[in-house]
């Protein structure tokens, strides 16, 4: 039974379950017991999973944590026939890292939507049979692009008003400038 990997939610989970996939993840927290039992899911330390898992996607966000989750020393963990897939955030990958590991067939294949540097891309990812490279547009619907526009309005709103934004990622921020 192939392996997948995700380092992220549990979406990707829910897709996978046409396939009769194994799948592995990794998170700050542990999922409920009965959506890893309707996943088929079990909780793996990041060596472990990379080196286990046919295919890993990556759908965490970017942080000083995050910068180069994914670099050298974990791609060479993965398995050569692995595929790793990056739909989260640039930056997450050292792309010098994947561009040599690519080239040197030290992992399958990799399919990215983001960039390391973008919009720059690495010159290195031109050109390479064992890459598909693809804009990051899941985003680009008319209703998903409306609704991000009405959350933008909606925490400028209650900013102004209250000022406590509703989808307010960096509290710690917001309590700085209030000392200051």
């Amino acid at each position: 039974m192939p392996r997948w990997a995700s380092a992220g939610s549990d979406a990707s989970g829910r897709r996978l379950q046409g396939f009769a996939v194994e799948v592995l993840y990794t998170a700050r927290h542990r999922v409920a017991p009965e959506i890893e039992r309707r996943l088929n899911a079990s909780l793996s330390g990041k060596e472990d999973l990379l080196r286990h898992a046919d295919v890993v996607i990556l759908i965490l966000p970017y942080s000083q944590e995050t910068h180069h989750y994914i670099g050298q020393r974990e791609l060479e963990l993965m398995k050569r026939s692995a595929v790793l897939i990056n739909v989260a955030r640039g930056g997450i990958v050292d792309d010098t890292a994947l561009v040599e590991a690519l080239q040197g067939r030290r992992i399958w294949a990799a399919g990215l939507d983001v960039y390391e540097n973008e919009p720059k891309l690495n010159p290195g990812l031109y050109g390479l049979r064992n890459a598909v490279l693809s804009p990051h547009i899941a985003s680009a619907s008319e209703p998903t692009r409306q609704a991000m526009a009405m959350t933008a309005a909606k925490n400028c709103v209650a900013a102004l008003t209250d000022g406590n934004p509703p989808n307010l990622l960096n509290p710690e921020v917001r309590q700085q400038g209030m000392r200051a």
